[in-house]
């Protein structure tokens, strides 16, 4: 196993207000990294850091030219472009060749209307989208925050045989989520941020574990809690 990605004492402040500190990772080939945290804990400026969409102090070093895909947690697409045409646009991006014969195979899975526009979309028609992009970009390593929101349940399986087959083919796929169980299922590494600092690792817990660790150690939050 060989590293595709060193984050080395990486911080990053937006004005005076610390959003990340001292981070270190090693993302390694054919692993599976997952990343947990409360909102705002500084997971997707970690990930913008390490795609060079934010500027930042540290390190983050890349020993080769790697194909890295991004899957942000927000879907944006522009007006007037249709599924087909970002689809085009993801392979154009990649220099590939666009075979839509292909795309339409691997689109029976994911059933989108690639003649309509992607604005007209459903928030999971869109992250779906986006995926499909991605999955024919043929990318060494890929970057997800929250990939599993807004999915149903087929989008959700198909996603989780996607990134363990880019596994078996030994790249690399770091991804955030709030959905504890889907990481224990299928990362290799598990961490966790809180206030802009990696505080914990959960690597072989299972779920059950991480949730109860997480609840007394950060928040004081009593198993058995009297809800309204």
């Amino acid at each position: 196993i060989y590293f595709m990605i060193l984050v080395r004492n990486l911080s990053k402040s937006f004005w005076r207000n610390s959003v990340l500190e001292d981070i270190n990772y090693t993302f390694s080939a054919g692993k599976i990294y997952g990343i947990m945290g409360e909102n705002g804990a500084g997971k997707s400026t970690l990930f913008k850091c390490i795609m060079g969409q934010e500027s930042y102090n540290g390190e983050v070093i890349k020993p080769k030219p790697l194909r890295v895909g991004y899957l942000n947690d927000t879907p944006f697409f522009y007006s007037f472009v249709t599924g087909m045409e970002y689809i085009t646009f993801c392979l154009k991006a990649r220099n590939l060749q666009i075979n839509k014969q292909e795309i339409n195979k691997l689109n029976e899975k994911f059933a989108l209307p690639l003649e309509k526009y992607a604005t007209s979309y459903s928030l999971g028609m869109k992250k779906r989208l986006m995926i499909l992009g991605l999955m024919l970009q043929n990318n060494d390593l890929v970057i997800m925050d929250e990939p599993f929101n807004g999915l149903d349940l087929t989008g959700s399986i198909i996603l989780k045989q996607w990134i363990n087959r880019m596994k078996k083919e030994g790249k690399c796929v770091i991804l955030s989520s709030h959905i504890i169980s889907v990481l224990t299922e299928i990362c290799d590494d598990i961490s966790y941020i809180h206030n802009g600092k990696v505080v914990a690792n959960y690597s072989g817990k299972s779920a059950g574990e991480i949730e109860q660790s997480i609840s007394k150690l950060y928040f004081n939050i009593e198993k058995d809690m009297d809800l309204p």
